[in-house]
């Protein structure tokens, strides 16, 4: 497979090539084990002579299983220990032992995937440094959606970032090599251009990223062999307020591009305007949405619901079935009712004008004792959904007969 054929440039000679994993061939040692809970089966374990990459640089650890004779354990995550790698994860079969020989199965497919994200966010983070005022704090590298973290006091728009993905995208097109150094702290310093946190970084020895005439920088994740490598960058959202920004990225991001496109192409023609005018379009949705919702706002307030009483197990309840109206619009008189008669029940029922069941609400007074939290799952003839508390429910429901609803609250109290 073409990821794993990325990265085979870069594995130790120990690794050899099994189905989407790579099996380790140096014969790991379980040194010992530093913490354990025996009941879960969940156990953080020292090993030694392990090809398995720990976390670092804002990447995950690798993940993989560990065998031996009689024992398997599945590694979630690989953090630095300063002998070795601790190694997170749940046991299957045997009994951790230290000093026993281990086989060590590496899921190269997941860091062949970190490894593009990893690469990809250095070649958009180093974009997006061209503007003097904006720093990017932290990378945080998921096998999904990567986020890179970022101070700048100006304001984000798509447009600022439709641009950075495209020049990154040029850089991802050169197909630049992308070459790993292992450097002293002092001649890594010096390289001309070098980014790198250099408070967080303690290594006397220090791992080295170079894209080829375009970026250096100090890091300790895992990076593909060139740029081509990554695919298409993609900016999937971003979130403020300045000066604290997210921005989040997928590589290899073209089956997204085109579900996205499709998305825009049908609400263009179903908007009948052409793709250029659908934001203006939808803001002027928005804005006539917002405009309708505070005209409802007063409505309500001015809404008067015609009740009728009866009573159930002692109890006054009040009724109304209003056909067509939604519950945004009623719900503030509702409530109202039911607080100026705090020793009732009230129920509306809102049925669809073309359509079978509606809508319903039920609130209990403050002087009613009984808890209706469990009515509708004690209820199962209303047919209703929804949720609520001891106070009050609401939801749909194919029932919209009051003598139905009546008698299951009296079957229920």
């Amino acid at each position: 497979m073409s990821s794993m054929d990325d990265y085979l440039s870069l594995q130790p000679d120990s690794l050899y090539i099994e189905g989407k994993r790579a099996v380790d061939m140096s014969n790991p040692i379980l040194k010992s084990i530093l913490d354990a809970d025996k009941k879960k089966k969940r156990y953080t374990l020292l090993i030694t002579g392990s090809s398995l990459r720990p976390s670092g640089g804002g990447q995950p650890g690798d993940r993989g299983e560990l065998r031996g004779d009689g024992f398997l354990f599945e590694v979630l995550d690989t953090s630095k220990h300063e002998e070795g790698v601790a190694v997170s994860g749940t046991l299957s079969k045997g009994t951790p032992v230290p000093g026993m020989s281990l086989e060590e199965i590496v899921d190269l497919e997941l860091r062949a995937v970190y490894s593009r994200m990893h690469t990809g966010e250095h070649i958009l983070s180093r974009v997006l440094e061209r503007e003097p005022s904006l720093q990017v704090l932290k990378v945080a590298v998921a096998e999904d959606e990567s986020v890179v973290y970022l101070k700048y006091p100006g304001e984000l728009r798509w447009d600022n970032l439709f641009e950075a993905e495209a020049e990154a995208n040029s850089i991802v097109g050169r197909d630049l090599p992308v070459d790993v150094l292992l450097l002293d702290r002092k001649e890594a310093k010096d390289l001309p251009g070098i980014r790198g946190k250099w408070g967080r970084i303690t290594d006397n020895v220090i791992r080295v990223i170079r894209i080829e005439g375009f970026d250096t920088i100090a890091c300790s994740g895992s990076h593909v062999a060139s740029t081509g490598e990554v695919g298409d960058i993609l900016v999937t959202g971003f979130k403020g307020p300045a000066p604290d920004w997210e921005i989040r990225y997928v590589t290899r991001g073209e089956n997204l591009r085109n579900q996205l496109s499709q998305v825009a192409r049908r609400l263009a023609r179903d908007a009948s305007c052409p793709p250029d005018r659908l934001e203006g379009v939808f803001a002027g949705l928005r804005n006539d949405n917002s405009s309708m919702s505070k005209a409802l706002g007063r409505a309500a307030n001015m809404l008067s619901i015609p009740w009728e009483s009866g009573s159930v197990c002692g109890t006054t309840i009040f009724t109304s079935v209003i056909p067509g109206l939604p519950k945004e619009v009623v719900s503030h008189s509702a409530r109202k009712w039911s607080d100026e008669h705090p020793d009732s029940l009230v129920l509306l029922l809102l049925p669809e004008v073309d359509g079978e069941g509606g809508a319903f609400l039920l609130y209990r007074g403050t002087a009613v004792e009984r808890d209706f939290s469990k009515f509708l799952r004690s209820s199962p003839s209303l047919s209703a959904k929804g949720g609520g508390r001891a106070d009050w429910l609401n939801g749909f429901s194919s029932c919209m007969k009051i003598s139905e609803w009546l008698y299951a609250i009296e079957r229920f109290m």
